[in-house]
Order: C-alpha cells, then structure tokens, then sequence
C-alpha cells in the first residue's frame, strides 16, 4: 500500500482537509516520539461538540475509562461547561467518541493560531470640504469619483490621518 503524503491527499489528488500528526507520521512509517503530548479526540471533533468560542477557552487533554479531562481558562468556564455537560457529551457521542463522563480543571489552555489583532472601526465619513469636491468632480470616471470621494470622507473624520511626509 503506498502511503500518503504529508499533505493529506487522497488518491485522485484531491484534499480531504487537515491530516492528525500521529496519521501522518503513521503514513509515513514512523512513529509518535512519547514526549509529543497528544489530544484524546481530534480538534476538529471537539470545535464540532462544542463551537468555536468553547473551543477557543477549553481543551481536551486526558481521556480514561470514558473519563474525558477538559483544560479550562478559568473557574467560570469550568462552571459554564458543567452546566452544559449533558448537551457536550451528546455531541460528543453524535461524532462517535465513546464519553461518560465530563470533568473540568483550571489551567492553560494554548491557543490555535495567532492571536486575533485589535478591532478597528473605520470612523463614520464626513462631508467633504468644497475644494476637494471640485477636485473630485474633474474625475471623469464615475465609479472612480464615488471611490475618491468615499476614502477622502474616511481619511478626513479618522482622529490622526496618515502623514503624508515619507521618506
């Protein structure tokens, strides 16, 4: 049977999405090193049982005797996520794991990928100044124009413009 490529690629060269490392290093006839510390149930089964924002706060790490252990950022998700135990573990068992049992302890949960920036709003446009309208109004291209005029509304109500003095 010849293996799979790292890139999780089907035969025909189609893409069947994100490949585990344990498949991978598996299709590739080498084993998991011991040291590498691997979750009990795929990431991508845990997004489905518990959406994103759950996902983004608590992980699995440990599951014995249907005993599944969940890292949590903090006791509040720890209480929340108790709550919801009995909608978790049957969303769990709709992807087939086999979970009995939910229990929740404080600690780092790492996160999946950069950290998201900071949320920018774009400030509301402001009427433009009589002069840069008549400037605007020589742009022959109306859908030229219409975009002139919205990024010069935007520029001028944004609280510290762009200098414009580069060097």
């Amino acid at each position: 049977m010849k293996p799979r490529s790292y890139r999780g690629r089907a035969r025909g060269g189609r893409s069947r999405g994100p490949v585990e490392l344990a498949e991978t290093l598996s299709a590739l006839s080498l084993a998991v090193p011991p040291d590498v510390e691997r979750p009990p149930i795929p990431y991508r089964h845990w997004e489905r049982a518990v959406g994103t924002r759950i996902a983004g706060k608590a992980r699995p790490w440990r599951l014995e005797r249907g005993v599944l252990h969940v890292r949590v950022t903090s006791s509040v998700w720890s209480s929340e996520l108790q709550l919801l135990s009995g909608d978790i573990l049957a969303q769990l068992r709709e992807v087939g794991l086999k979970v009995d049992i939910l229990r929740f302890s404080v600690g780092k949960v790492d996160a999946l990928g950069p950290p998201p920036g900071p949320v920018r709003y774009a400030p509301l446009p402001v009427p433009l100044p009589s002069e840069v309208e008549r400037a605007a109004e020589r742009i022959e291209d109306d859908e030229l124009r219409a975009a002139v005029r919205r990024a010069a509304s935007v520029w001028l109500a944004s609280p510290t413009p762009p200098r414009s003095d580069r060097r």
